[in-house]
């Protein structure tokens, strides 16, 4: 796949040299290999001259010498309009530094200039720091969105590098190291592990960036798929305890269930191995392992990071009946769930904290109390379950009257 690299990085290159636009669009995702389309005019043909009349076209040539990872090309300037040696050291200059790809691949570009009777002719050498491989590894994403959904099917397959060109000068490194953990909280058992993460961004002066991702687990890629079959059935026979049809109670059951397995402890890991199979989890893992086990209920739930008092803490937010409310299902292991499920932004504000930009706002009328005295009929918990003892047991499933 010698021909990589270029639509995008063409269209890049004539919107740097004609003014600024705005690309990010939340809603499209496209991933492609990254492909060269050589525009007329600029492209390479084998064993022949390029000719260029003028800098766009020039900047272009040695720019497709880039995106094919060719060493050498040499350029014809025909009836050109400027100062070819001025012009040449710029549009080397440029493409070396000022675009993505340049600062990605290219270590250094060179060039002899001579006059060949009634013409200029230039041979262009190109120096580079990454393989032809690795640029062929390069996947196009049409703006910040798409580089997400990249990133989650990155940690679904439990793939450990990604290299991107993505058309959003909104994406940093801290943006992507926030997309890495978003993903992970959405579908924690995608990959099992939370993994670390080392990023590395290419700018030039466009919009464009190219994306180092990588991603370290703490397990080979076939321990955690083995994990993942572990947790998958261990999940299902804790839906034998949620057997309410009312969404409501399903969740409060989920709640319930993993009170029951697991204990609280912030010195533990924060896995959903440690806490559905090891049975103790920081709240990080407690709160992973409530969001895996209501996806396998099929009630909505999202993992929030944030802070209780002070202190790096992590709990849920459940969308039932139409509403989001608040679950810190870590918390109501010592304390019972008065007070820590169900809950409102209100009721929050003041211990906690966390940023509810990111989440959906929870001001829901159902409380915990009013769920348990609406219908369920109260009785006595297992005996490892903390918290009053008129809490329901999992198989508990009664609903409103």
């Amino acid at each position: 796949m010698k021909k990589a690299l270029a639509a995008v990085l063409l269209a890049a290159m004539a919107l740097s040299l004609g003014g600024c636009a705005s690309v990010f669009d939340k809603t499209y995702y496209s991933r492609s290999d990254y492909e060269l389309t050589p525009e007329s005019g600029s492209e390479l043909p084998e064993g022949g001259a390029v000719e260029v009349s003028g800098y766009l076209e020039l900047t272009l040539a040695i720019n497709n010498l880039v995106a094919e990872h060719g060493e050498s090309a040499v350029i014809h300037f025909t009836a050109y309009d400027g100062d070819i040696a001025e012009d040449l050291a710029a549009a080397c200059r440029e493409v070396s530094r000022d675009t993505a790809l340049g600062a990605y691949a290219v270590d250094y570009i060179s060039y002899d200039l001579d006059r060949i009777v009634a013409y200029y002719e230039a041979e262009v050498f190109v120096y580079y720091k990454r393989t032809a491989e690795e640029l062929e590894q390069i996947v196009s994403v049409s703006t910040a969105s798409g580089l997400y959904s990249a990133i989650c099917d990155m940690l679904a397959d439990m793939e450990t590098e990604l290299v991107a060109m993505v058309g959003a000068s909104s994406v940093d490194e801290a943006a992507v190291l926030d997309y890495v953990d978003e993903a992970y909280f959405s579908d924690p058992l995608a990959c099992v592990e939370r993994p670390d993460a080392t990023v590395s961004v290419y700018t030039g002066s466009g919009f464009q960036r190219i994306v180092e991702l990588r991603l370290n687990y703490h397990a080979t890629a076939s321990a955690m798929q083995s994990r993942r079959s572990v947790i998958e059935n261990r999940l299902n026979s804790l839906l034998g305890y949620v057997t309410s049809d009312s969404q409501s109670y399903r969740a409060l059951q989920c709640a319930i269930a993993l009170v029951n397995e697991c204990s609280r402890s912030e010195s533990a890991p924060g896995t959903l191995w440690s806490a559905l199979m090891a049975g103790e989890a920081n709240s990080e893992g407690i709160a992973v392992a409530y969001k895996a086990l209501c996806d396998a209920a099929g009630v909505e739930c999202v993992v929030v990071e944030g802070r209780f008092e002070r202190d790096e803490h992590f709990w849920n937010i459940i969308t039932v009946d139409g509403a989001s409310y608040h679950a810190d299902i870590s918390r109501a292991m010592e304390l019972g769930f008065t007070g820590t499920f169900l809950t409102s932004d209100a009721q929050m504000w003041g211990s906690y904290w966390w940023d509810d930009q990111d989440y959906p706002e929870c001001a829901g009328p159902l409380s915990y109390s009013a769920l348990v005295s609406g219908g369920m009929e109260s009785e006595a918990p297992a005996s490892d379950s903390p918290g009053p003892e008129s809490e329901p047991t999992p198989s508990q499933s009664a609903e409103p009257a």
